[in-house]
């Protein structure tokens, strides 16, 4: 069956407009930072971060201006020796080395230990040979969370302000990164060319937990009223679109409507699905895409098999985790040993936890056709926490070996997506991991 995860969840909060890429007198603007504010708020903004170049602003630092009702969010732009990177949502100070991938390193690990602080490589095409930042660094790099795909300044400059290409060639190779769209002001005439527009709470904490999970669109005009998937069709609503495309693997155009709506059938063969929005001039819009996968419904005797593994984290017990944590925290991808061998089904942990104490998490999404009771069976060498759909349902000590089917807890799934945690004690490193598996009761 065709599953269509989409970022877009607009039932708490509202649309709220700002800009991440702002320059000051504190580094090379020419206004200063209260006089950028007050033009901010003169177009409408909710909410700013000022990216001075290797100039961080923090949250004690906005305390001195007049916000003007604005939400103000750290925010630094780490420009020397290399690509351009915003590090917005911190109040650390990070390096910047000429190995871009150990300043996303430092950016990640102030995160986990602080739960802030997110990156977005800044325009990709800038200079005269469109290669600020290339395609081959994007595909390369880990833990940056989107890319520019607009950037206002460099309008003036050579090079091109959009970044759509890398942007398809970074979705159709599998990476999952969001597109941004930015001013980067400097000077007059800079300001309310381009922004986000995030649903969200008019809170920093809600609009950056918005941010990192996609609930937000770009624009330079265009006005985006409403987006919906129901798995099988999505829907777009604007105010003001003359013309609708939805896009998918490699920047093909699957279907073009002229109007101010469209309503897309997902396409079977698409890897993602994202909307470009065209109105007057040059007034546009872009969705963050919607990733589709092929997957088959869990039988009765299939087990978990794809899941997202944290680092080893040094943690003291269960007790002090959650559901929350695990998803900010689990990146990387594990398998369980296939069919066939000795350890069919079991998810070994050993090389994430290198024989060391501390607690690992591991999240899957599974797929149900409808709402139905279930058994969920587990079996694990080292103390386990579960929880289904973010409601607890299982907390113990494991066995050493672990046992397939051990234990098994009574629960209920849903139609569609069910997301799995499990945070998993290595039992002082002596626990190598566990099996999981679920199964309707219908």
């Amino acid at each position: 069956m065709l599953i269509a995860d989409s970022p877009y969840n607009l039932e708490k909060g509202n649309w709220l407009k700002g800009n991440f890429h702002i320059h000051t007198t504190r580094s090379d603007g020419v206004f200063s930072p209260q006089e950028v504010i007050n033009k901010y708020a003169e177009l409408g903004h909710d909410f700013l971060s000022f990216s001075d170049h290797d100039n961080l602003m923090t949250e004690k630092e906005y305390q001195m201006f007049d916000s003007k009702g604005m939400v103000l969010i750290p925010g630094v732009e780490i420009s020397a020796n290399g690509p351009h990177i915003l590090y917005i949502d911190s109040e650390k100070e990070i390096f910047p080395d000429c190995t871009r991938q150990n300043v996303l390193n430092k950016i990640q690990e102030f995160f986990n230990q602080t739960g802030r602080g997110f990156a977005v490589v800044n325009h990709p095409d800038w200079q005269h040979e469109f290669n600020h930042c290339s395609i081959e660094q994007l595909i390369e790099w880990t833990g940056y969370l989107g890319i520019e795909i607009y950037n206002g300044v460099i309008g003036r400059l050579d090079g091109s302000q959009y970044a759509l290409n890398k942007w398809d060639l970074l979705l159709s190779k599998g990476k999952k990164v969001w597109g941004f769209a930015n001013d980067d002001s400097h000077r007059p005439g800079d300001h309310g060319l381009g922004w986000n527009v995030v649903f969200a709470e008019k809170n920093r904490k809600s609009i950056v937990e918005s941010i990192i999970k996609g609930n937000f669109y770009c624009s330079t005009g265009v006005i985006i009223r409403h987006i919906e998937c129901d798995g099988k069709k999505i829907h777009l609503e604007t105010e003001n679109a003359r013309k609708i495309a939805a896009i998918q693997n490699v920047g093909k155009r699957s279907q073009v409507v002229y109007g101010n709506s469209i309503s897309v059938e997902i396409p079977p063969d698409a890897q993602y699905v994202r909307f470009e929005c065209w109105a007057e001039a040059e007034q546009m819009a872009w969705t963050q895409p919607i990733f589709i996968e092929l997957k088959e419904t869990l039988g009765e005797l299939d087990y978990v098999s794809q899941w997202q593994i944290s680092e080893l984290l040094d943690i003291s017990n269960l007790d002090y985790t959650s559901p929350q944590d695990a998803l900010k925290l689990a990146k990387q991808k594990i398998n369980c040993q296939p069919a066939g061998t000795i350890l069919a089904g079991f998810v070994d942990t050993r090389e994430v936890s290198n024989a060391q104490p501390g607690i690992i998490y591991l999240v899957s999404d599974v797929y149900f056709e409808s709402d139905s009771k279930a058994l969920l069976f587990l079996g694990y060498d080292g103390p386990v926490r579960v929880w289904l759909n973010e409601k607890e349902v299982f907390y113990g000590p494991g066995t050493n070996p672990a046992i397939r089917d051990q234990t098994k807890v009574y629960t209920q799934v849903k139609k569609g997506k069910n997301q799995l945690v499990i945070a998993f004690d290595t039992n002082g490193g002596k626990a190598w991991g566990i099996f999981c598996r679920l199964k309707s009761e219908r």
